[in-house]
């Protein structure tokens, strides 16, 4: 009975465990309060430190790579790394060259990325339940081996939402009219149900207020293209509007990481 309570025990304080490092947390609040900033304020000063607060969030990715590779698979953080590299190529484009195709391209890439990560990480999880289970049909104890702990219908969501919301970004390229912004909301829509159905993990991992945060981003992010959805007179997609929208969305996701290290420390000095 005692050996069942310290299981279960155990099994609570991992599901309430911040696994990144306080200093991975502050290093990517930091890179996202001034991706953030950049975002809002725009022009030349703005774009730099979009790029700036992207390059920041990478070392964050970097210092924290080993961990997550063992967690969520090397392909999935490679591509996120990559996505963020691409948003930030266009950032520089942004303060460099007008280049609207090419810096839009590159932006919508990064999501298209940041989905197929999602989709990688659902095959990474597919497979360590596998080895689990062939594991336990060949006569070895039981033991949980399975480092996502996402479920599959919130990362298959999460992809599709991100690719959607990519593939209507790279459109906007090429159309005149609002389907492209109609599907970006799509997008955003889909990602936000990802998330929200992932709740009952995240909360007591993150906190409710972190947790509604990052939740409360996606929508603000569907904002953006949803006014140019609904209008008949569709804005560029780097309209301040636009801008603003992904400035909020990137410093809710820094008070997220904030709030993250402040549980984060707690938990280490308990």
């Amino acid at each position: 009975m005692d050996v069942a309570k310290s299981t279960e025990k155990e099994r609570r304080f991992e599901s309430e465990l911040i696994h990144a490092s306080p200093r991975v947390l502050l290093i990517g609040a930091i890179g996202l309060a001034v991706y953030g900033v950049g975002r809002v304020i725009g022009v030349s000063l703005g774009h730099a430190l979009t790029g700036v607060g992207t390059v920041v969030f990478l070392i964050a990715l970097v210092l924290h790579f080993d961990h997550l590779s063992f967690r969520i698979g090397r392909v999935a953080v490679v591509l996120v790394m990559v996505g963020a590299i691409s948003d930030g190529a266009a950032n520089v484009i942004r303060i460099f060259a007008p280049a609207p195709g090419l810096r839009t391209s590159l932006a919508g890439l990064t999501y298209v990325l940041f989905g197929a990560a999602a989709a990688a990480i659902a095959v990474h999880k597919e497979r360590q339940m596998k080895a689990m289970l062939d594991e336990y049909a060949a006569g070895t104890p039981w033991r949980a081996q399975v480092t996502v702990h996402a479920t599959f219908l919130a990362l298959t969501t999460g992809a599709i939402g991100l690719v959607l919301y990519g593939v209507g970004l790279m459109w906007s390229i090429s159309d005149s009219g609002t389907g492209w912004a109609a599907v970006m909301v799509v997008g955003a829509v889909v990602l936000a149900i990802g998330l929200i159905s992932h709740i009952e993990h995240l909360v007591p991992r993150l906190g409710v207020i972190a947790v509604g945060a990052v939740i409360l981003a996606a929508i603000v992010n569907a904002a953006g293209p949803l006014r140019n959805a609904l209008s008949a007179t569709p804005l560029p997609n780097d309209d301040t509007w636009w801008q603003m929208c992904m400035g909020i969305a990137a410093l809710l996701g820094s008070l997220a990481c904030l709030i993250a290290l402040q549980k984060k420390r707690s938990a280490d000095n308990a």
